[in-house]
């Protein structure tokens, strides 16, 4: 069973190119095109994954896990019923979900082997790529590729088609925001430039218009303030707003709260009241993007993925900003039918013996660097991140950087990985994040200042490497590390075992 997966923060989906056909989604057992990405815990052994999952986080949200995503690669400890869990073992609950239902569509006999392509943010780092993985392998699947949704959003789009084209990728989903400048050239997609925001999209103008709208019906009923279900409630009927205002100028709310029927008409100019500080964010980011990739770039097209481009302020910054109108075909399906097409390139790529399956270059989200002691402080006391890796570097980047050691008969050597937390790279530390803690050993002694040379790797799937040489005797260091904020070695074991054997209702 050959797939693509939008693992999203909000919704996910499945899709699959069938007899060599064009890409389709293959929908849920509700007859949806997607699954909320929310489960609900019913016991230690039992749990909801979709809408009744999502029906559920209104009556019981301490045992419920929404917006998972946006924690992934983070120590997120999570406890349900007296079992402990993390961002990737409710991924892999997802995941597991979604794909019974697209077998049960397909007339795929249950326990059949899967392979995907698993779609990620294009900013996502190395530990959020880490856990995807995990994520994945926990829930029985093999991973052919992690691709940046962007990528596959441009496949879908048929971008790679045409000869020497720039396109803008502007994808405001759920949850998160990338942007992303991407050139095709001869059935290749090299990604220039990416950037993004882990914590804007959707979600965040659904709490806006959710707002405002009980502002506006508290007038009728104060009561409401103060009524935390009053407040979900409408969250999920503006979320329903919002996606008929794309195409409408004004919809109808109804919120029943006992024997009490409210009734107000939310309209598009309330939507982009709510929603035009967001946007303007995202466009901040777009032109920090730009100001990346260089005058010379000139855009041939915007393309718009995830739900939440239907926002009409977008289509309108853009339209203003760039002087023409986006493309926008099933933003909410693009990425899903995008990892399809990858999933279906690859499959053929190896069946044929070919090495390349038309290309997709991506780049290095974030900086990546080593943290060092400097021996220039009299207390020797400062550490800084050298960073050996810029953002945007293209994949797979490999760099190999001097260092030395600190002490005299010095026989191990830690090693600190880590990547740019904000916008531009900085040496503080605070301004990075860990991704990698590891131990080197092998080194025979001698002086301080033995040179020890640390190749860092990165591979197309953003994934990290780190190997070590001793340079005077060309002595391969031995590695025992862990990627930081993803759980490893027997704790995963144990979880995936767990995972695997909790009960799927939907």
């Amino acid at each position: 069973m050959i797939v693509g997966i939008d693992l999203g923060t909000t919704y996910s989906a499945v899709a699959a190119v069938v007899d060599g056909g064009r890409p389709r989604i293959l929908a849920n057992r509700l007859g949806e095109p997607t699954t909320p990405s929310c489960v609900a815990f019913l016991g230690p052994d039992e749990v909801l994954v979709g809408a009744l999952a999502k029906d559920q986080l209104r009556r019981d949200p301490r045992n419920c896990a929404a917006l998972i995503k946006r924690n992934m690669g983070t120590d997120f400890p999570l406890t349900f019923h007296g079992v402990d869990h993390t961002p990737e073992s409710v991924s892999a609950l997802i995941l597991r979900a979604v794909v019974a239902d697209a077998a049960a569509e397909l007339g795929v006999a249950a326990g059949t082997a899967v392979r995907a392509v698993i779609t990620v943010p294009a900013y996502f780092g190395t530990r959020e790529r880490e856990a995807t993985q995990l994520a994945a392998e926990m829930a029985g699947i093999e991973v052919l590729e992690l691709v940046a949704e962007p990528v596959a959003a441009a496949l879908y789009y048929g971008v790679n088609d045409a000869t020497d084209r720039t396109a803008l990728v502007y994808d405001l989903g759920g949850g998160t925001f990338d942007c992303t400048v991407l050139r095709s050239h001869g059935g290749e997609i090299n990604v220039l430039a990416t950037d993004g925001d882990p914590h804007l999209g959707g979600a965040e103008v659904d709490e806006r218009l959710g707002a405002a709208v009980l502002d506006r019906l508290a007038e009728e009923d104060p009561d409401l303030v103060d009524d935390d279900g009053a407040l979900e409630a409408i969250t999920n009927l503006v979320e329903i707003a919002k996606r008929n205002l794309a195409h409408k100028q004004s919809h109808p709310l109804v919120l029943r709260r006992g024997d009490q029927v409210l009734r107000t008409d939310v309209g598009r100019d309330l939507l982009v009241q709510a929603s035009q500080d967001l946007v303007d964010r995202s466009m901040g980011i777009v032109d920090r993007l730009l100001r990346t990739v260089g005058d010379s770039v000139r855009l041939d097209e915007i393309v718009l993925v995830g739900g939440s481009s239907r926002l009409p302020a977008v289509q309108t910054a853009l339209t203003a900003r760039f002087g023409q109108a986006p493309r926008m075909v099933d933003p909410e399906l693009a990425v899903a039918l995008g990892a399809a097409v990858r999933a279906e390139q690859l499959t053929r790529a190896g069946e044929s013996g070919r090495s390349a399956a038309g290309r997709a270059v991506t780049v290095l989200p974030r900086g990546v660097g080593v943290l060092v002691r400097d021996s220039n402080d009299p207390e020797g006391l400062r550490e800084y991140v050298q960073h050996v890796l810029g953002p945007n570097t293209p994949l797979p980047a490999r760099a190999t950087t001097p260092f030395a050691t600190i002490v005299d008969d010095q026989e191990t050597v830690r090693i600190r990985v880590f990547e740019q937390a904000g916008a531009v790279v900085s040496e503080e530390v605070e301004h990075n994040r860990p991704v990698l803690d590891g131990e080197f050993t092998g080194l025979k002694g001698g002086k301080a200042g033995t040179r020890v040379d640390v190749t860092v790797m990165i591979g197309t799937d953003g994934r990290i490497t780190v190997s070590a040489q001793e340079a005077k005797r060309g002595r391969t260091l031995q590695l025992e590390a862990f990627v930081e904020g993803v759980v490893d070695g027997a704790a995963a074991d144990a979880m995936a075992a767990r995972t695997s054997a909790m009960t799927i209702r939907q």
